[in-house]
């Protein structure tokens, strides 16, 4: 508002003065011509009282030309200081609206982190947030995993984007991310191609990256990873882009902070569930090791089927977790050595739904839910507790299905005199791929346990 004032008030002192000068030139003109005339009178007392006047008038007449010129001047300042005024106000204002820009970033960074979003869309969030209010290419994120290894989440166009896999922790002294993170200062380069610190030389002339910003990620003291933004075009990043990165840094810090205390509470409930399946088995003689094992043998498929992390996760709690609604069951029914009666078969039937039931008020295990359900369905739609078919089974119910069958055949049961060997029970597993098993995860089960050095197998 101050310079649109002085903008306004020069404006007006340069009309004023136009219109004095317009004035005086009236008034130098009417001067001029009546001076022309008089020389001529001037051989008389009258003429030298008129020479006079010509004199004064004259003298006049070149002292406002002088003032003319002056003002003439005043207005070529006034115009420039006026042009010098719109150009600050430009730049205020472009100032005014990337600082906007950077609040309403960060504020909705801070949003994010208040809600309850998945810890690696609120890190990848960042990472965009402060690529684009940077005005960067590229920006990537370093958290350290452990001692070795640090977890890369990127964002830019020329990089693939997102969540990278495990890289190994850069060496002491190597590379500006680990001097940034060493000296807990942001460090930067104004041009890689001719600075000794910039070490991956390949990979910047690869992407033509030019100028970078790194600052570290730490939270009370303790180093967590290090933020990097990179420039196709050679920048020195102001005191400014330093402050807003380690703005983004500080939050990055506290949404790795909050990621690892919720997994602290998950693992602290997860650990009470284990406890019960663990005091399940003691109940149940025959049961021991079983759940261990199901979990190992579904894993296994897992990685045969390409699971991501987060899905093998998932499929690792169900497993540990998938006889959790046994607990319902009377002991008499459980380890009753003879034939089940209809009544009780189904009261064991029920065990897939008492476990949904008791694993249902914990937020981080929903997920579970329905392989915990479904884990006895069977591929031709004839079993329990929905008769679900074919693909409407969750395919890690269908991997957990096999498993489970698996383990318990070769195990030693009360409802029967003596367990299966291991070639007995892929038989039965290659007998059933259709009807009861998915043919596909058939298939890949015995090949894996074929393939495992298991002192039971006969080939």
């Amino acid at each position: 508002m101050r310079v649109l004032k002085h903008k306004t008030c020069v404006n007006k002192i340069i009309d004023k003065i136009d219109t004095d000068i317009g004035l005086i030139e009236k008034i130098e003109t009417m001067l001029r011509r009546f001076a022309r005339g008089t020389p001529a009178a001037a051989r008389t007392q009258k003429g030298r009282t008129q020479a006079s006047y010509y004199n004064k008038i004259s003298a006049l007449s070149r002292s406002l030309r002088r003032q003319m010129v002056s003002l003439r001047t005043v207005i070529v300042s006034l115009k420039g200081l006026s042009r010098s005024l719109q150009k600050k106000y430009r730049q205020k204002i472009k100032k005014l609206i990337t600082m906007q820009r950077q609040v309403q970033g960060i504020s909705k960074v801070n949003c994010l982190l208040s809600s309850t979003a998945e810890s690696k869309k609120v890190y990848s969030f960042i990472v965009r947030c402060a690529r684009e209010l940077l005005h960067a290419d590229i920006c990537v994120a370093r958290i350290i995993l452990d001692h070795a290894h640090t977890f890369i989440i990127s964002a830019g166009p020329s990089l693939s984007g997102g969540l990278k896999k495990k890289m190994p922790l850069l060496k002491q002294g190597e590379g500006l991310a680990r001097l940034a993170l060493h000296i807990k200062k942001p460090v930067s380069i104004y041009d890689m191609h001719n600075d000794k610190r910039a070490v991956t030389k390949e990979a910047i002339q690869k992407t033509g990256m030019r100028s970078m910003l790194c600052v570290p990620i730490t939270f009370l003291q303790k180093p967590l990873g290090v933020m990097s933004v990179y420039t196709k075009r050679k920048r020195r990043f102001s005191e400014g882009d330093k402050e807003v990165f380690n703005t983004f840094a500080s939050q990055f810090a506290m949404a790795i902070q909050g990621s690892r205390h919720y997994q602290d509470i998950h693992m602290s409930y997860f650990s009470a569930i284990h406890a019960l399946v663990l005091a399940l088995e003691a109940r149940d003689p025959y049961a021991r090791g079983h759940t261990e094992r199901v979990t190992r043998y579904a894993l296994a498929i897992a990685r045969l089927l390409h699971f991501s992390p987060s899905d093998t996760e998932v499929l690792r709690y169900a497993g540990e977790l998938h006889d959790i609604g046994k607990i319902s069951i009377p002991d008499f029914i459980l380890n009753k050595p003879g034939k089940l009666s209809p009544a009780e078969r189904v009261i064991i039937q029920l065990h897939p739904v008492k476990g949904a039931e008791v694993l249902e008020p914990l937020e981080f295990l929903k997920t579970a839910l329905p392989i915990v359900r479904h884990h006895h369905e069977r591929y031709d739609g004839r079993g329990y507790p929905d008769g679900l078919r074919k693909e409407a089974i969750p395919l890690m119910a269908r991997v957990l299905a096999c498993a489970d069958s698996f383990d318990a055949m070769i195990s030693e049961r009360p409802y029967r005199l003596r367990s299966l060997t291991i070639k007995e029970a892929l038989k039965e597993i290659s007998d059933n791929a259709g009807s009861q098993f998915d043919p596909h995860i058939a298939r890949l089960f015995i090949k894996m346990i074929k393939h495992e050095s298991h002192p039971q197998y006969a080939s």
